[in-house]
């Protein structure tokens, strides 16, 4: 995974400036990649699983992302890891 500094603009409009997210891309096929990675994000922004997400990444890449899975950990209870995959190509 590679880490990158992020813009995350949410569907209800609540977006997330400056957050580092990880990202792996996986070249599927010639010209055809999939990508997913996962960020950490404070619990009480409520991401929910299969929300939309569009990432804009420091390397001026921009993509459209699913949220797959959100993870809480009661010991910290502040924070939620929030794993997305890519719903089209990073570009």
């Amino acid at each position: 995974m590679t880490a990158h500094i992020a813009t995350i603009e949410r569907s209800n409009r609540k977006d997330l400036p400056n957050v580092e997210v990880e990202v792996t891309v996986t070249d599927v096929s010639p010209g055809r990649q999939s990508w997913r990675g996962q960020f950490v994000s404070r619990s009480v922004d409520g991401i929910l699983p299969n929300e939309r997400l569009q990432l804009s990444l420091d390397t001026g890449q921009k993509g459209t992302a699913r949220v797959s899975e959100t993870s809480y950990d009661s010991r910290n209870p502040e924070t939620t890891v929030v794993h997305f995959t890519g719903t089209g190509p990073l570009g």
